[in-house]
């Protein structure tokens, strides 16, 4: 089979830019519940007084580094204990987060203590973050 000159350079075209299909990664949404499901659900007239309003900012920050520590479509592996299914599980940790200089945002992600600890004490199972809101990016972690 013989490719004229501008088939060529289309093929060429469309191979150079397949990989930049890598960029764009789709995020996932939360599976929301049935239709029957969500009729049943009753909403206050207004939030109760004890309710807490975050900055967006601050929000923003600490779903990015909730989103690299513990992904929503992490699983635990074939077997986990259950001690182990308890650090997948992102209910199982508290999150603080703080403004930093230049833009920064420090996130700081803790196990909530004794939650998960049915044999001992776990020591380390957390993480601290700098995030760039504004550019999305973590900056750093520390483990």
């Amino acid at each position: 089979m013989h490719l004229s000159k501008p088939a060529k350079s289309g093929w060429l075209l469309a191979l150079c830019l397949l990989p930049a299909c890598a960029f764009f990664q789709r995020t996932s949404r939360p599976p929301h519940a049935p239709p029957e499901e969500a009729a049943r659900v009753q909403f206050p007239l207004d939030l109760p007084e004890d309710a807490q309003t975050l900055a967006g900012g601050m929000v923003t920050a600490m779903q990015l580094a909730l989103d690299d520590f513990r992904p929503l479509d992490l699983k635990p592996h074939e077997g986990a204990t259950e001690e182990e299914r308890c650090l997948y599980q992102r209910e199982s940790y508290d999150v603080s987060a703080a403004p930093g200089p230049e833009g920064v945002t420090f996130v700081q992600i803790t196990l909530k203590p004794q939650l998960c600890e049915k044999q001992g004490a776990i020591m380390d199972m957390g993480a601290t973050y700098a995030v760039d809101v504004k550019g999305r990016r973590i900056l750093a972690v520390q483990h």
